[in-house]
């Protein structure tokens, strides 16, 4: 939590009334912090002299209403008050309790002579103290800010609380809402920034505090969940709660273990509580035989109520036969798959090399995978990882730098998954604003904002109810939306934007980013329990410069596009084979398309696509990457960036993004809609990562 000390003299609050300081905060440093303040507080109109009398509060009724909304907390703030009035600081100060708008709701005195002093200013129960009844003060600005805030002396707006030095921290729920503000007051010749420190050490206490209780409730209501999913589900399932105790079983497990009661889990499926909770964490399926001699079994294991990560309130097992595969089975068992639709003779093609993709002895649904095409290894290692985790439940996290079909990918998680017949909706977070993402997922009621749709908005959440929710560019999502995401995560619940009325939906999720998750969570852009709790399966798609298949794609892509114009497939010189294969594709597939389709155009018929057809400069000697510097080498298949190995010899996402684009503007002589294009980026986002990357561009304008 950030801390912030306000402090001045009366003469500089005298010279601010009079209105000397206007347009200094630039030029005198002593003014940097606190004039801004002071301003807002003139703004708000708060009262430069201090309130008259009592000034505003609520009345005792009121006040008892504003203690029952904090009800689900009352009791653990109560306590962090009592725990901060014992504190062992200087008598003659007051701690108090405000709620988010200010008012004060509880105090606690350590005694002294100040205790009538505080009554003089006010700081009683029922006092409202945000900005704009008092101006710059502890409280208020706490609030303004979501900060700790020391105010020394003359820095309180109002002349009447120059005699005081107060320390405020804010309090957030476990879903970061700013519920509460802890406060200790005193007179301003006592002042001592110890306390300020004491005040946020007390006020973290308290969200750690909520969090534990809030996971607590989590733990009841997942367990009502889990006797649903054991109701339904018809193979063998059952649950195990921590330290490995299997405490549930549907009847195909009961019959399957020949047990009626609780056991340890090493006992009835071999495996230990540590390596079953850590293979839900991961989202990866173990092997197991239940009898020594027994059939072999795949173990399928879901965390239910994850907390940091690193544990889980309790683990659901499916279990089904080690030979049975929801999706890719050997070809000599495929008279066991479900029934389908007889495919078109498109559709047979397409099987026929998805065979030819996934090797002779697999066979894969020709519609979800048919579009990502290829040999490369890595790239068909991820295919089958993504088969695999497709008819699970599990949460997909795609980590793969743009332009190599992450979507395409997801869209093929969907068709392949139990919710197929469910909605795909798509939201790229980084293309909205933070306030325009909330309404879009979230929805909002009626006249919730000006702009609003008359009838409101059910949102994309609503929409993917039953289906699945893609979100791309999910490391731009801001920590407040992050927080409610969570929330939806663990238990379905949401309410509109303006709406207390709590809804729910359930879907599969399917989050992509080209940044580091891992350097994210480190900086706290991106939180790690979010994190922790996507990391259902993580695929990675190799980026273009990292596969052996670039001609075999080139061809691909070319037909494609060829029958999509009407025009007869032309085939490629061997020099401008050459050109492709020397371009270190910053861009990936998508740039490849682009440039193919530039090269059809540029072709004008012709049977054979020359060197000339391709863009000035692709491949060339000039061209980064593309002499005198080796391309990395290909690196282990995985599905995974932390795997050893992965994608090492081209550094890490965060360098390879900013490479790509400094080398896309100086291929485009600093044209950033030219570099947006060749990148396959919109040009805000293309703004967007230079900045975060420290890229100076050319204006906007």
């Amino acid at each position: 939590m950030g801390t912030l000390t306000l402090s001045a003299s009366p003469l500089l609050w005298e010279q601010f009334l009079v209105g000397a300081l206007d347009g200094e905060a630039g030029l005198r440093p002593e003014l940097r912090s606190i004039l801004p303040r002071w301003q807002r507080s003139r703004s708000l109109g708060a009262p430069s002299t201090g309130q008259p009398d009592e000034g505003p509060r609520v009345g005792s009724l009121a006040l008892v209403e504003r203690r029952a909304r904090l009800e689900p907390v009352w009791h653990e703030l109560g306590g962090m008050l009592e725990m901060l009035s014992a504190a062992p600081l200087p008598s003659g100060r007051v701690a108090l309790l405000a709620d988010r708008e200010g008012v004060i709701l509880a105090t606690r005195s350590s005694g002294g002579d100040f205790t009538h002093h505080a009554d003089y200013v006010r700081l009683v129960e029922g006092a409202r103290w945000d900005e704009t009844s008092r101006g710059t003060n502890a409280i208020g600005t706490a609030l303004a800010e979501s900060s700790a805030v020391a105010v020394v002396g003359p820095a309180h707006y109002a002349q009447r609380h120059h005699g005081l030095v107060c320390y405020a921290a804010p309090v957030h729920d476990p879903f970061g809402e700013l519920v509460a503000v802890l406060d200790v007051t005193g007179p301003a010749g006592a002042a001592d920034p110890l306390v300020l420190v004491a005040v946020a050490s007390v006020a973290q206490a308290a969200e750690a505090r909520l969090r534990e209780v809030a996971w607590a409730r989590v733990a009841a209501a997942a367990r009502g969940g889990l006797e649903s999913r054991l109701s339904r589900e018809d193979g063998p399932v059952l649950v195990v709660e921590p330290m490995g105790r299997v405490s549930r079983f549907n009847a195909a497990a009961r019959a399957l273990l020949s047990r009626q009661g609780p056991m340890a889990v090493e006992a009835a499926l071999g495996v230990s509580w540590r390596v079953l909770t850590d293979a839900a964490l991961r989202g990866v399926a173990l092997e197991t035989r239940l009898a020594s001699q027994g059939p072999a079994w795949r173990i399928h294991a879901e965390a239910v109520g994850t907390g940091d990560g690193s544990s889980a309130l309790a683990v659901l097992v499916r279990l089904e036969p080690s030979g049975v595969r929801s999706l890719g089975m050997t070809a000599g068992s495929a008279d066991s798959r479900p029934a389908v639709a007889e495919p078109s003779a498109e559709g047979r093609a397409a099987r026929t090399l998805s065979r030819d993709l996934w090797g002779a002895d697999t066979v894969v649904p020709s519609g979800p995978w048919a579009a990502l095409k290829g040999s490369d290894p890595q790239h068909r290692a991820t295919l089958r990882e993504a088969e695999r985790f497709a008819p699970t439940s599990l949460p997909v996290l795609l980590l793969s730098e743009t332009g190599t079909g992450k979507e395409l990918l997801a869209r093929a998680l969907h068709a392949a998954s139990a919710v197929a017949t469910g909605p795909f909706v798509a939201v790229n977070c980084g293309a909205l604003s933070p306030a325009l993402l909330e309404s879009e997922l979230f929805g909002h009621a009626p006249g919730a904002f000006t702009g609003a749709r008359v009838g409101g908005a059910e949102g994309k959440l609503a929409a993917a109810d039953g289906g699945t929710l893609f979100l791309d560019e999910l490391a731009e999502m801001p920590p407040a939306l992050q927080v409610l995401l969570l929330r939806v995560l663990e238990d379905g619940a949401y309410s509109r934007v303006g709406e207390s009325r709590v809804r729910r939906s359930r879907f599969r999720l399917v989050g992509a980013t080209c940044r580091d998750l891992d350097a994210a969570v480190r900086n706290g852009t991106f939180r790690s329990d979010l994190y922790f709790r996507l990391q259902g399966a993580v695929l990675r798609l190799p980026p273009l410069r990292e596969r052996n298949d670039l001609l075999e794609l080139a061809h691909a892509l070319l037909r494609r596009l060829s029958e999509e114009d009407g025009l007869t497939t032309p085939s490629i010189s061997t020099a401008a084979l050459s050109r492709l294969a020397a371009h270190p594709w910053p861009g990936n597939v998508r740039e490849l398309k682009t440039v193919l389709r530039l090269a059809l155009v540029r072709g004008g018929g012709a049977p054979v696509l020359d060197v000339d057809a391709l863009p000035s400069g692709l491949g060339s000697p000039l061209s980064p990457g593309a002499q005198g510097e080796p391309r990395p080498a290909v690196p282990l298949a995985s599905s995974s960036p932390r795997q050893p190995g992965a994608g090492a010899a081209a550094g890490p996402l965060r360098e390879l993004e900013a490479r790509a684009i400094q080398e896309a503007l100086a291929l485009s002589g600093g044209n950033v809609a030219q570099a947006a294009r060749r990148l396959g980026i919109a040009r805000s986002t293309l703004y967007r990562m230079a900045e975060r990357f420290g890229i100076t561009l050319p204006s906007r304008a």
